[in-house]
C-alpha cells in the first residue's frame, strides 16, 4: 500500500477511529489524544500493510492496542487489566451515553432522508424486524428486489451517517413566497401556497435544483412529510424533476425586478401624464351622448371611469406593438394563462386585477387601487356573482344574504325601492366601443408607451433568468403591465386631476352590458 491510500483512508475513517477510541476509553478528551496517535501510528507504518484488503483490520488492531497501552500507561486500573472476553456488569460512561444517543439521532435523521420505497423498506427490515420474505409479500415486491433496496439503503444510510448536514436557511427564516397568476382560471393554485412550505420548496429549488434529500435540509422537513408537498407542486407543474433534481418551473421574481419596472412605469406616466389628463377632459365630455351611469354620479366619478377605460385598453392594444406575444399556455388545472411568483415582500398599490369577470348580462372589470379605497371587489370571493348577478337584474333578494349583507356594509351595492343596485359605473358594450373610437388616438399613444415599457421588461426578465424556464418574456410583459396599470392612479391623484370620491362611491369597478 502507497503512503497517498493510507492518506486517504484515514481522511476517510478519522471520525470512525475518533468515535472507536470514545467508545474504549469513555473520555472525548483522552480519544482525540490517542485518537491522534493512532493517525501518526497508520501514516509511519502504510508499508507494513502488504495486501490492501486487510488495512481496516490492520487500522482498527492499530487503534484497540494504542487504547489498551493509553489505559496501561496512565494506570486506570490499578488492579488488574480487564480481560478480553470479560462478560461482568458494565456501566455506561456519560460520554459514550452522548455518542450513542447522536448515533441514534443522526440514523434517524438518514431514515427521514430516504425515498419512500427504501424508507419503508429500511423501516420494517432494521427496526419492526421483518425478514425480506415478509417485507417481499406485504410490498408486492420479489425478495431479491427488497435485498437489493436493502443494500442500497444501508449504503446511503452508512454514507449519511459520516457526513456533517446542516439544515438551510429555509428551514429557521423562511421567505416570503407570493403565487400571481395570469390568465382563464386560478383554480387550485392560489390555494396550493397558503402555507408557508410550499412557498419554501419553491424558493429553495428555485434558488438551486434540489434532490429530495438536499430539499428535506433545505427546508428542514424529514421527506415523508415533503413527499406529498413536491407531489402536489409537480402536478400543477410548478415543479419538473429533471433525473434526480427537482426543478422551478415557473418564474419567480424578486423586488430588484419589480423597482425596476415600476420605476420605469412612474417615470413614463409623470412623463406622459398630461396625455393623460386631457383624454380625462375628453372622454367626459363624451360620455354626455352614452347610457352611463354611476351611484352616486358626479364629475369625478365620470374621470375615473374614463381613467380606467383609458389604462385597460391601452394595455390590451399594446400587445399588438410588443415584440414579445403572449402565448397564453395550456396549465396543469385545465385553463389556460401564465403561473409566477414572487420573494420577498414587494409593495403593491392594488389588491387584485380582474380583467374580465363574466356575469349573465354582461361582464365586470375591477382594479382594486388602495389608493383609492379600502373596498375591494374580489369577484370571486364565495357569493358574490351571486350578489352581482342580482344587480344585473336589479332583483330584490339573493340566496347570498352573508355575501350581501358584506357587500352592503362595504357599499359596493346598495338597495334602492326594494331593489339591489351597484355602488359602481355601468355602460352598454355599444356604447363603451363608441367611446373607445373616440378616444382612439389617446388609447394609441398610451399603447405605444406601454408595448416599449413590456417590452423593455421582458428583455431584462430573460437576461436574469435561467433558459430552462418556460415563457420567461412574456412573463416579463405581464408584471410590466400591472405595474403600469399600479402606477397610473397616483400622478393623477397627486395633480389634482381627479380625487378618492366619496364614501358610497366604488371608483375602481365598472359593468359593461352586453344584453
Amino acid at each position: 500500500m502507497t503512503k497517498e491510500q493510507m492518506e486517504q483512508i484515514v481522511l476517510e475513517n478519522m471520525q470512525k477511529i475518533y468515535l472507536f477510541c470514545v467508545r474504549r476509553l469513555g473520555n472525548a478528551t483522552e480519544a482525540e489524544d490517542v485518537a491522534s496517535d493512532v493517525v501518526v501510528e497508520l501514516l509511519r507504518s502504510y508499508a507494513k500493510v502488504q495486501n490492501d484488503d486487510a488495512v481496516y483490520g490492520y487500522m482498527w488492531a492499530v487503534a484497540g492496542n494504542l487504547c489498551k497501552n493509553y489505559w496501561r500507561r496512565t494506570k486506570k486500573h490499578e488492579t488488574t487489566e480487564i480481560p478480553e472476553d470479560y462478560a461482568g456488569t458494565y456501566e455506561i460512561t456519560p460520554e459514550e451515553a452522548f455518542i450513542r444517543q447522536q448515533d441514534i439521532s443522526t440514523l434517524r435523521r438518514e431514515l427521514s432522508l430516504l425515498s419512500e420505497k427504501y424508507r419503508e423498506i429500511m423501516i420494517a427490515h432494521c427496526i419492526r424486524g421483518e425478514s425480506c420474505e415478509v417485507i417481499a409479500k406485504n410490498m408486492q415486491m420479489s425478495v431479491t428486489n427488497v435485498k437489493q433496496y436493502l443494500f442500497e439503503g444501508r449504503r446511503k444510510v452508512r454514507k449519511g451517517m459520516d457526513m456533517q448536514r446542516e439544515y438551510g436557511v429555509y428551514s429557521y427564516a423562511p421567505e416570503k413566497f407570493t403565487m400571481n397568476f395570469w390568465g382563464d382560471s386560478s383554480e387550485g393554485y392560489w390555494e396550493l401556497c397558503e402555507r408557508r412550505l410550499p412557498g419554501s420548496i419553491m424558493l429553495a429549488v428555485y434558488d438551486s435544483p434540489r434532490t429530495m434529500e438536499e430539499l428535506s435540509m433545505e427546508v428542514g422537513v424529514s421527506v415523508p412529510y415533503l413527499e406529498e408537498e413536491v407531489a402536489k407542486l409537480e402536478e400543477y407543474g410548478l415543479l419538473v424533476k429533471k433525473g434526480q433534481k427537482y426543478h422551478s418551473a415557473i418564474v419567480i421574481y424578486n423586488r430588484e425586478f419589480y423597482d425596476e419596472v415600476s420605476g420605469a412605469a412612474k417615470a413614463a406616466i409623470l412623463e406622459n401624464v398630461g396625455i393623460v389628463k386631457n383624454a380625462i377632459e375628453k372622454g367626459k365630455k363624451l360620455l354626455e351622448d352614452t347610457d352611463y351611469r354611476c351611484y352616486p354620479e358626479d364629475e369625478n366619478a365620470k374621470g375615473w371611469f374614463i381613467l380606467l377605460l383609458i389604462a385597460w385598453e391601452a394595455v390590451q392594444n399594446s400587445e399588438e406593438k410588443m415584440n414579445t406575444h403572449l402565448t397564453f399556455p395550456l396549465l396543469e388545472n385545465g385553463s389556460k394563462g401564465y403561473v409566477l411568483g414572487s420573494r420577498g415582500a414587494i409593495p403593491s398599490e392594488v389588491a387584485g386585477i380582474y380583467g374580465m369577470v363574466s356575469l349573465n348580462g354582461g361582464y365586470m372589470r375591477v382594479l382594486n387601487f388602495k389608493c383609492l379605497t379600502e373596498k375591494v371587489v374580489n369577484p370571486f370571493e364565495k357569493g358574490a356573482r351571486e350578489v352581482f348577478s342580482a344587480c344585473e337584474e336589479r332583483l330584490g333578494e339573493t340566496p347570498e344574504l352573508e355575501t350581501l349583507s358584506k357587500m352592503l356594509e362595504k357599499k359596493i351595492v346598495h338597495v334602492e325601492d326594494g331593489k339591489i343596485c351597484p355602488n359602481y359605473s355601468e355602460i352598454s358594450e355599444k356604447d363603451y366601443f363608441k367611446l373607445m373610437d373616440g378616444l382612439a388616438g389617446e388609447i394609441d399613444a398610451m399603447a405605444t408607451i406601454t408595448a416599449k415599457l413590456r417590452d423593455d421588461a421582458a428583455e431584462s426578465l430573460a437576461k436574469r433568468t435561467s433558459k430552462d424556464i418556460p415563457n420567461v418574456r412574456e412573463i416579463g410583459s405581464i408584471i410590466s403591465m400591472w405595474s403600469i396599470l399600479e402606477n397610473i392612479v397616483p400622478p393623477i391623484l397627486e395633480s389634482g386631476t381627479l380625487t378618492k370620491g366619496t364614501e358610497d362611491q366604488n371608483l375602481t369597478t365598472l359593468y359593461v352590458r352586453t344584453k
